[in-house]
């Protein structure tokens, strides 16, 4: 006999501890909304770029985000994709905080799994018995820090989107703070107040991070250089080794041939 608490008050209700929702296409756009559940993110083919009031981030398929119920967010696509949202009831699963996971191999047949339970009229126990291995990867996996915030000061909050959107562009501070019609200094003492860091050190930040997903992509050192403002394959190679302690060629070895 099944005996669990937390089946008991989904039966009473007749709904699934989780429910997933697979899409797939070649380019999506989906603006500010928010569900009264949580929702497990994972990108199994391609890259998504997820937008909350206070955060931007890049998810690939060796990673997932968890949004709590209710925050809003949006959810923006430029390429070819097949993603999995996992609806997870609040009595299974309800961290309230805005969360980046590693995602282990037992995780990630889970979610892929779970996207054919319906085809397959996966039973109401079943289901949830693989719900609360779901739930238990969930708390054991380890964070990926959510680097790239997009600051609340308007001032500046425009110029970080761009940023994420474009690392390669170049343009100098005072260029931005022309366009933004005020002076560097002014938008550099936002920078550091909002996000504790100079505009420079925000904007490699940017791109240290993009290059990380470009790296998982598969692209060259040379292609990933050029595409996040660098001229040179020897400059992105020392800047990155500053930045990781280690060089991009590492990244390639690691993988393997």
């Amino acid at each position: 006999m099944w005996n669990d608490p937390v089946l008991d008050v989904l039966a009473l209700g007749n709904s699934f501890a989780v429910r997933s929702l697979v899409r797939e296409g070649e380019a999506a756009e989906r603006y500010a909304h928010q569900h009264s559940e949580g929702q497990l993110i994972y990108v199994e083919r391609g890259t998504a770029l997820l937008e909350t009031p206070d955060a931007i981030v890049r998810l690939a398929p060796d990673r997932a985000s968890w949004i709590p119920p209710d925050l809003p967010h949006s959810v923006f696509i430029e390429r070819s994709f097949r993603y999995h949202s996992l609806y997870v009831s609040r009595v299974l699963y309800s961290l309230p905080t805005l969360r980046v996971i590693t995602v282990s191999p037992l995780l990630r047949e889970l979610i892929l799994e779970s996207g054919g339970w319906d085809k397959r009229n996966v039973s109401f126990v079943q289901r949830h018995r693989k719900a609360l291995v779901i739930a238990d990867e969930l708390g054991l996996a380890s964070t990926v820090p959510v680097n790239i915030c997009i600051p609340k000061d308007s001032r500046i909050s425009w110029i970080c989107s761009l940023l994420e959107s474009n690392p390669g562009d170049s343009r100098s501070l005072q260029a931005w703070a022309d366009e933004a019609g005020t002076s560097a200094k002014t938008v550099q003492r936002a920078f550091t107040a909002s996000t504790g860091l100079s505009f420079h050190q925000w904007r490699h930040q940017v791109r240290m991070a993009r290059a990380l997903e470009l790296h998982a992509q598969g692209m060259r050192v040379i292609d990933i250089a050029l595409a996040i403002g660098y001229a040179t394959e020897g400059a992105y190679a020392l800047a990155f080794k500053r930045y990781y302690g280690h060089s991009p060629g590492k990244l390639r070895a690691a993988k393997g041939p």
